[in-house]
């Protein structure tokens, strides 16, 4: 097996080497080493990262530069997602993107102002045209940042196929990163993979630590692993790239059964619509149940990302038998980690079932069967394929205090679900026309959130969520709140003051937000990651005067204005 390792990895170099000479080549676009703290395609909550992020010496500012000729095909900006960010299309058929952006260059800077005063609005999305910004390679586009859903100062940089909008992965693209350290493989897990498989006498996925070098790791007290029947496999793993100290993912991931390559993840590219596949390919209920992420090998029926090469990841084992198991993780540089394991054959175990009940709903992810479910006044509308797999929902209902409904539940937050599913409940007659309710979420351990909705004619109160679990009908009658922080009544203010303030809402959350001088609109920046609205003092505001109004919504409309008077040098 070692060798047969050492011939893989010797073929997976070859293959990047290839791949490098495949696309284009292009030079950093920072002028700073290059250390990264995230891969391509590593996992992360409800999706795959989908560039690589550049440390950026831990602040802000570093000047960002366009890796090759092309024009600015797209702005945004947003508090959320990737804040400031500039797409580039290239001629040779590619799009960069360089997000968290601090803020843009002048002239496209100064662009985008001018349409967020035209539009009234913080938040753009900018399509254009060739004419616009032509860009020539090395061109400075901005500085590094931390805008959006970012967590520290860094760079996001990701280059799309243009015609098909699929990111692929950026180190194809000749972005050189220094990296001689292993894979680390935390754990190891086996499934019974149908309901009269087994492992170690039990009908439960087991979890194995693991222990050795990281060329060969081995099950931390085992020697072997008993099972009975069909069974798959999980493993737990994470990357370190060279010096960079942070936890990142791998390329790729193999599973062998006696040699037999049974299982392969390489993380090269992927579609925007296949981001959700990643709770059909991890152990969902162990990340939410203990945060850790399992690469699952028994791939569901309706997970069809495209990154799986072979997806027959599991293994018949009868009585008597010894199969060998063995786990190939690689990094983009060729650094491999293994762990390897036996599997041996035990006689068939009877493990008693719970019985299905009448509360339970066997739903069919075609959508043939239970796809509509209505209990009392609460009602599940899913399409054909919402669920990665046929699956039983758990259903019931309680009567909480301090709702305008039942509690009702359908299946657990444990369980993964692919595409949008509409809930919809009617309230108590008591509440049946007020505007202000919304369906709360309750997971497993009673924390409650929002998941919006809308009252519709029929009376009943209708969201989209990819959520299961409880859900419930209350009523946010708390408008957001809205606190200033550095400027108070008549104080007076020079061109080089920000205006702060703070605005926060813990029940269904800021819908919107705005600022006025003299009723005239500011550009209020909001970074929602830290609840605030700031407006930086331009030309807008007047000389002498000014009465600032802040104006701030929630998702049901409460609002809450305050207003202030000061005085421009």
């Amino acid at each position: 097996m070692k060798r047969f390792a050492l011939f893989l990895s010797v073929i997976l170099l070859a293959t990047n080497a290839f791949a490098q000479d495949a696309f284009p080549q292009y030079p950093s676009p920072l002028d700073i080493p290059v250390y990264l703290s995230a891969t391509f395609a590593e996992l992360r909550t409800n999706s795959f990262h989908a560039g690589v992020d550049i440390k950026t010496q831990g602040v802000e500012g570093k000047k960002v530069y366009a890796v090759a000729d092309g024009y600015v095909s797209r702005i945004g900006v947003s508090p959320y997602g990737y804040g400031n960010v500039l797409y580039i299309t290239h001629n040779d058929g590619y799009t960069s993107v360089y997000a968290h952006l601090q803020r843009f260059n002048k002239a496209i800077g100064n662009y985008v102002k001018d349409y967020q005063y035209r539009n009234k609005s913080f938040s753009a999305s900018i399509y254009l045209t060739k004419e616009t910004f032509p860009i020539k390679k090395g061109d400075f586009i901005g500085y590094t940042g931390n805008t959006g859903g970012s967590g520290g100062p860094h760079l996001h940089y990701e280059i799309r196929h243009t015609k098909s909008e699929k990111p692929v992965n950026p180190l194809y693209f000749g972005l050189n990163v220094a990296d001689d350290v292993r894979p680390n493989i935390k754990g190891v897990a086996v499934y019974p993979a149908n309901d009269t498989s087994t492992v170690e006498g039990k009908d439960q996925p087991i979890y194995f630590d693991v222990e050795g070098k990281k060329t060969d790791y081995k099950l931390k007290g085992y020697n072997y692993v008993r099972a009975n029947g069909m069974v798959s496999f999980g493993i737990n793993t994470e990357d370190q790239v060279g010096t960079s100290p942070n936890k990142n993912g791998p390329y790729s991931y193999e599973l062998y059964v006696e040699d037999e390559l049974r299982f392969r993840m390489e993380c090269d590219s992927f579609s925007y619509s296949e981001p959700r596949y990643i709770n059909s390919l991890i152990d969902y209920k162990r990340f939410k149940d203990k945060g850790s992420r399992y690469v699952r090998t028994q791939v569901d029926p309706y997970n069809r990302l495209s990154m799986l090469e072979r997806k027959n990841g599991v293994a018949q084992v009868n009585e008597g038998d010894t199969v060998n198991v063995c786990f190939m993780i690689y990094d983009y540089a060729g650094n491999i980690s293994t762990v390897s394991f036996k599997l041996v054959g035990t006689e068939p175990v009877v493990v008693e079932k719970e019985p299905i009940n009448r509360s339970q709903y066997f739903v069919k992810a075609d959508g043939s069967q239970n796809s509509r479910i209505e209990i009392e006044d609460f009602q599940v509308v899913m399409e054909r394929n919402t669920l990665f797999k046929d699956t039983w929902m758990q259903t019931g209902a309680t009567d909480p205090k301090g709702c305008c409904s039942r509690c009702y539940r359908f299946g657990y937050d444990t369980q993964a679900v692919f595409k949008l599913f509409k809930i919809r409940i009617k309230p108590n007659e008591k509440w049946a026309k007020n505007a202000k309710m919304y369906i709360a979420h309750y997971d497993e351990n009673g924390k409650v959130s929002s998941l919006g909705g809308k009252l519709c004619s029929d009376g009943y109160v209708e969201t989209s969520t990819r959520t299961l679990g409880q859900y419930a009908l209350k009523i946010d009658s708390i408008a957001p709140v809205v606190k200033i922080l550095n400027f108070k009544e008549n104080d007076t203010i020079t061109s080089s003051n920000t205006l702060k303030v703070k605005i926060t809402d813990d029940m269904t959350g800021i819908d919107s937000y705005n600022l006025y001088a003299n009723d005239a609109w500011l550009l209020g920046v909001y970074d929602a990651k830290n609840d605030l609205l700031y407006y930086e003092v331009d030309s807008h505001l007047k000389a002498g005067k000014n009465c600032i109004k802040v104006v701030v919504k929630d998702a049901v409309g409460n609002k809450t204005t305050k207003k202030v008077n000061i005085y421009r040098k």
